[in-house]
């Protein structure tokens, strides 16, 4: 078969193939079999290589997909790793930060029972030392006796002040007291006299009223005597 048909487009190789079989019947000879049986081979020879070519394209491409799904799949797994490593270790961060503040503030409170014993202790080994120059200074000994005995005058003077603050708020109170009886015992008279003013208001009206009906009465009285006696005139 020529190499030129082979570079020839399937539709011009299948033309040149039929123009070359079916030409005008002729004499077959041995080398015109041989010639068509060439390019048969040739072109089922072509047939395979499209084929496998087409067949090699499509495994390219399955490959090439298959691949891009693993790098994808690959891509976040990776992600996902890093992603959760990140997170454990924001975690173990903040673990250690809160171990540490913890930790702080027990030194912390640690020390400052520490500084509150040493104060203790300094303040004790101070008033022992203090009370021990008193119990040995005779001049501090009576220091100390003229200091109780101006703290027992000091709370005498102020008990006498507080007996004489007491008496005079005792008598303030009893005197306000029989100022307020003595109101109430005024506002009880005026009281009194006022319902006495209102009873004989109430009497005096009654009176003037009865008296008022005995008028009447006595009026009425007069009027039927003198009726009937000038009825008897008649």
């Amino acid at each position: 078969m020529s190499p030129f048909l082979l570079l020839l487009p399937r539709r011009e190789l299948d033309y040149s193939i039929r123009m070359s079989i079916y030409k005008p019947p002729s004499v077959m000879t041995a080398h015109k079999v041989e010639r068509i049986t060439a390019l048969r081979r040739a072109e089922e020879s072509r047939v395979a290589e499209l084929s496998n070519y087409s067949q090699q394209s499509r495994w390219l491409s399955n490959c090439a997909e298959r691949e891009s799904m693993v790098d994808q799949a690959r891509e976040a797994r990776l992600k996902a790793r890093q992603a959760a490593e990140e997170n454990q270790r924001k975690q173990l961060l903040e673990k250690q930060e809160a171990r540490r503040k913890e930790l702080a503030s027990k030194e912390l409170k640690r020390q400052m029972l520490d500084q509150l014993k040493k104060e203790k202790l300094e303040r004790d080994r101070h008033e022992r030392e203090i009370q021990r120059i008193c119990d040995t200074s005779e001049e501090l000994k009576d220091l100390e006796r003229k200091i109780k005995m101006a703290y027992v005058k000091k709370e005498r003077a102020a008990q006498h002040q507080e007996a004489l603050l007491l008496r005079k708020l005792e008598g303030d109170r009893e005197q306000a007291m029989e100022e307020l009886m003595e109101c109430n015992r005024q506002l009880e008279i005026r009281r009194q006299e006022e319902r006495e003013s209102e009873r004989r208001q109430k009497l005096t009206a009654q009176k003037e009223v009865l008296q008022k009906q005995m008028l009447e009465h006595k009026v009425s009285v007069v009027l039927k005597g003198g009726a009937s006696a000038a009825y008897t005139a008649i």
